[in-house]
């Protein structure tokens, strides 16, 4: 009997002794992985990184500078992220009820950010409150995790100027299920600035949705998201800004390497000095564009996306990847088609439908302007109220497409009036050839010609 009991405690010890560092382990990697995934490298950059691996506990120290796309002048705020990992032998006694089944929980993450030195432009008080994540790691390789930032009110000193600073809170949730499941959910419900001086933003009702799974570097699944009010007011620039009812959706699918997928919108009001927009809308779909490639252009654009090259070498690099990548995204033969596209403003409705795709197959040699025109095909019907048309032929800065030109196109058959006073267009191409409303168009037939020749080219 003490041998049995002797032999159980040794046991228990061994046990007590091990799980530390195995679970310390588990939880290193799942806190190396969200440091990976959940910190935008188009907002962030990671400057330094530290991690201490404790017994029962670990603890690591991140600063996070932000991005040079987003940062006035350098040096660029830094954030500091504190997060405290415990890990010890919770197995032994920490498991959750959920839908009368029982997880063994491996352990919890609690990380705290200070967002304070994003406002360096100014003095604000009392001090915003932090950003806090908590996360639960179960041994089932699942995992969930909870954002929270508290409702606050604070005084902004800018400039010359005071503002009063209201937040409603933020709020986000990940669920990961398994090796690849996913589940988010992140809202804003409210954030408000008033000035002295009667300037005026007011952020409402944002939130974002994501369901599906992680394959790779790619999130494939349904999105949503909604943006409920906007509101810009500077009165002594006397602008005015406005937006109702953003509503926004996609839904992304992968099979054989090839990502296919749907975007949609909707709009309640968008409202400018300049013009107001009405309940609009629009559904494109895009199909056959190679994920790897697409990973790749991604990976190979994230200095360009963070602000670090400067824009002449930007714009070198970005054309650069299309000449490299091209070949490979066309192969497959990608297609979008828009289905209707529907604007409605102060000056009238402009509505379209229309397909374009590329010819699959390789690209023979090097991707050249000519090359690419020759492998596109697609067709589009346009329909714009006249005063619509007027506006933004005007709006062109072009004589040849000023409004006051408009009678000629119709003449030549460019343009088409129908009963009901709109503008139409019907566009076809094929193989180079450009025919608008039934006619081939010279000028472009001539455009070719010349880009065959050589004598235009576009390499950078």
């Amino acid at each position: 009997m003490r041998a049995t009991i002797a032999l159980g405690i040794a046991v228990l010890f061994a046990l007590l002794g091990v799980s530390p560092v195995y679970f310390g382990g588990v939880m290193a990697d799942a806190y190396y992985e969200g440091l990976e995934q959940w910190i935008p490298d188009w907002a962030f950059q990671v400057r330094s990184e530290r991690y201490h691996r404790g017994w029962f506990s670990s603890t690591a120290h991140v600063e996070l500078s932000l991005a040079p796309s987003l940062c006035d002048s350098p040096p660029c705020p830094v954030l500091q992220m504190q997060t405290v990992l415990t890990h010890g032998p919770i197995p032994f006694g920490a498991t959750e009820a959920l839908g009368g089944q029982n997880r063994l929980l491996g352990g919890v993450i609690q990380s705290t950010i200070d967002p304070a030195p994003l406002f360096r432009a100014g003095r604000i008080e009392p001090g915003l409150p932090p950003l806090k994540a908590f996360t639960k790691v179960y041994l089932t390789g699942s995992s969930s995790t909870r954002l929270e930032m508290p409702a606050s009110g604070q005084t902004l000193q800018a400039d010359s100027e005071q503002f009063s600073l209201a937040s409603e809170g933020l709020l986000g949730v990940i669920d990961h299920r398994g090796a690849s499941g996913l589940n988010t959910h992140f809202e804003m419900p409210r954030l408000e600035a008033t000035g002295q001086q009667g300037r005026q933003a007011l952020l409402k009702g944002i939130s974002v949705d994501f369901s599906g799974s992680r394959e790779g570097e790619l999130l494939l699944g349904d999105w949503s998201g909604q943006l409920d009010r906007i509101r810009f007011l500077a009165p002594e620039q006397d602008a005015r800004y406005a937006l109702d009812a953003l509503r926004l959706g996609a839904a992304t699918r992968l099979r054989d390497g090839l990502i296919s997928g749907d975007l949609n919108l909707t709009l309640d009001r968008l409202a400018t000095p300049q013009q107001t927009v009405g309940a609009s809308r629009g559904n494109i779909r895009f199909d056959r564009l190679d994920a790897a490639t697409l990973v790749r252009i991604r990976n190979a654009l994230r200095p360009v996306i963070r602000g670090e090259a400067p824009s002449p070498e930007a714009r070198l690099a970005v054309a650069g990847l299309l000449l490299q990548y091209g070949p490979a995204l066309l192969h497959p033969g990608p297609e979008i088609t828009f289905n209707d596209l529907r604007l409605v403003t102060d000056r009238g409705v402009a509505a379209a439908d229309g397909k374009l795709m590329v010819l699959p197959g390789t690209v023979d040699g090097r991707l050249t302007l000519a090359k690419l025109l020759r492998r596109l095909e697609g067709e589009a019907d346009i329909v714009v109220d006249e005063p619509l048309a007027r506006h933004w032929m005007d709006m062109s800065d072009r004589p040849d497409l000023a409004s006051a030109q408009m009678p000629g196109l119709i003449e030549d058959n460019i343009l088409q009036r129908t009963p009901d006073d709109q503008i139409a267009v019907n566009l076809e191409y094929k193989q180079g050839r450009l025919w608008i409303n039934g006619i081939e168009n010279e000028q472009w037939a001539a455009l070719m010609v010349l880009l065959d020749m050589g004598s235009l080219e576009i390499d950078s």
